[in-house]
């Protein structure tokens, strides 16, 4: 073995282990920037509805530029109603909330409000502004 050999092994060691090391940040960095896309505070349980309180569903599509707005919409008024609204995602992607989507009969940006008993009042469908937003829920909950 030369000793130009002995000198470029540990250099191609050391270059390897920094692209891996370099690697895993990069996938450690997507899946942060994913978790951080994913919907804060909502809870998902669908069974809430018709439990006595006033529920606000949100039928939401992660891969939709409109889904997403209407729920940074949504996220503006949620502490205007803390305690008085029960605020839940159907995500379309899960079971439970495709199912949920398909007997409203929409798939993505849209918001369904229902009475404490289960009854539904009312739904908005695509993107709204926050004033837009408690406008309605004022109106179907009678704030």
């Amino acid at each position: 073995m030369k000793p130009a050999d002995r000198i470029t092994q540990p250099t191609q060691q050391k270059n390897r282990l920094w692209r891996r090391l370099l690697i895993i940040a990069l996938i450690l960095g997507a899946a942060g920037i994913l978790i951080n896309l994913l919907p804060r505070g909502y809870s998902r349980d669908l069974s809430q509805i018709g439990k006595g309180v006033n529920v606000v569903v949100q039928i939401h599509d992660h891969n939709q530029v409109s889904s997403q707005l209407l729920m940074d919409e949504v996220n503006k008024v949620r502490s205007h109603y803390e305690g008085r609204v029960t605020f839940i995602v159907a995500d379309v992607y899960t079971a439970e909330g495709k199912a949920f989507a398909d007997k409203q009969n929409f798939h993505s940006a849209a918001l369904v409000f229902f009475k404490p008993n289960g009854e539904k009042l009312a739904m908005l469908q695509g993107l709204q502004d926050a004033d837009t937003i408690m406008k309605n829920i004022n109106q179907a909950f009678h704030y």
